[in-house]
């Protein structure tokens, strides 16, 4: 087992805290760009707190309204233009996911606005490395793509439909602050989107990880079992801070690296499939994984059987069966159980995705995220016609007869 780890993200975590945004702030910079969505942070009364606190506390900031729920480009760009006119020296980003990872993308872009794209991996020749960023402050009102503590975010290019990554280890945020009071106002659908999502993170490294490394595997599926117990708590008592202050830490945490250091991941494929679909259909990310997630497990487990069989006894409670490929099959059921349990086990048509409209984004799974081999990597290499019969399988609920 070989990795290295390097986190230097600053947390301040609790109910409450969200009152110290002022005072924080001010050992990031002295003029922020306040970036946020498309108004909830506004309609309840948060964005007001928060400039509030800033003016007490010293720190001028521009407001840019407006990310969309799966950022755009052409969106980050003019922000990245509006923070350079501005001189602003940090990026606060009050917001779910697609408002942090926006942020991402605007620090880079503060310093080469017009080229941003060349810095987001689209399978391009020659990807740009970022020299330098600006510092970026992150208060999440969501629980679920742990963009807070990671290094990365997702941008759309939507004139081409195109869904990328970009990665660069100055994009990890200098400070997060997380307050899971802030999370109450999110619906219920959103709230159960996140939750599934963050136990995604971190399944994508235990099932399509090559290396042996027993701490992390046990951690992930103590990690998925406390997601899937308090998540559905949460489902029936969205109001409980409590709950949320469960299932917010989880979210934070699980793409730090901490987690799945020495897993030596394949791939992600779960995410290299729903990323298209949401370029394509604006879809929740969330709920494209719950679409997704058990088909594809289905589909690849004969390539891994004793694996996918631990997941099924181990998180989700299933007794084991003659033998590895009947348990892990069991353990597929059971988890669209789950899903089913807390609104999420979906089909295509529940997303508005036309079943005849699949073939192009098979075509970018491959051309994004396929490589030379043009395969999605994972614990079973994926080519365009097994991501086109993963994205078939989402038709219905029939898949597993």
């Amino acid at each position: 087992m070989k990795f290295e780890f390097y986190n230097p993200t600053r947390v301040v975590f609790g109910p409450g805290e969200f009152a110290r945004a002022g005072r924080l702030a001010v050992g990031i910079g002295k003029k922020c760009l306040l970036v946020i969505g498309g108004g909830s942070v506004e309609r309840h009364g948060y964005l007001q707190k928060l400039q509030a606190m800033l003016k007490d506390a010293g720190v001028e900031s521009v407001l840019f309204r407006g990310i969309e729920p799966n950022p755009h480009l052409e969106t980050c760009i003019k922000a990245a233009k509006q923070a350079r006119e501005a001189a602003c020296d940090f990026v606060l980003g009050l917001g779910g996911g697609s408002v942090m990872d926006a942020c991402k993308a605007i620090a880079v872009g503060f310093y080469d606005p017009d080229n941003l794209w060349d810095y987001i991996n689209h399978g391009q020749e020659q990807l740009k490395r970022p020299q330098k960023a600006l510092p970026i402050m992150l208060i999440p009102t969501l629980a679920a793509t742990g963009s807070e503590m990671d290094a990365g975010g997702v941008i759309t290019r939507w004139e081409t439909r195109e869904k990328c990554v970009l990665v660069s280890p100055l994009l990890f945020p200098k400070l997060s602050l997380i307050d899971p009071e802030l999370t109450v106002t999110v619906p219920l659908n959103y709230t159960m989107d996140g939750v599934f999502d963050m136990a995604v993170h971190v399944l994508e490294s235990y099932f399509n990880g090559d290396g042996d490394a027993p701490l992390q595997m046990h951690i992930i599926e103590g990690f998925v079992r406390t997601v899937f117990e308090e998540g559905a708590k949460l489902y029936r008592q969205p109001e409980n801070v409590k709950l949320r202050e469960n299932v917010q830490w989880p979210s934070s945490l699980a793409l730090s690296g901490f987690f799945t250091a020495g897993l030596a991941s394949r791939g992600a494929p779960v995410h290299q499939l729903e990323h298209p679909l949401s370029a394509h259909w604006d879809i929740s990310h969330g709920r494209g994984l719950a679409l997704l997630m058990p088909r594809w497990m289905w589909y690849v487990l004969d390539a891994d059987p004793p694996r996918f069989a631990r997941f099924a006894i181990e998180v989700m409670g299933v007794m084991k069966r003659a033998d590895d490929v009947d348990t892990a099959r069991a353990g597929v059921v059971a988890l669209t159980e789950w899903l089913d349990s807390v609104g999420l086990y979906l089909t295509l048509s529940d997303l508005g995705i036309p079943e005849d409209k699949l073939e192009n984004p098979a075509r970018d799974a491959v051309r994004l995220y396929g490589g030379k081999q043009q395969a999605v990597g994972g614990v079973k290499p994926l080519r365009y016609e097994d991501c086109l019969a993963i994205y078939r399988m989402c038709a219905g609920k029939g898949f597993m007869d």
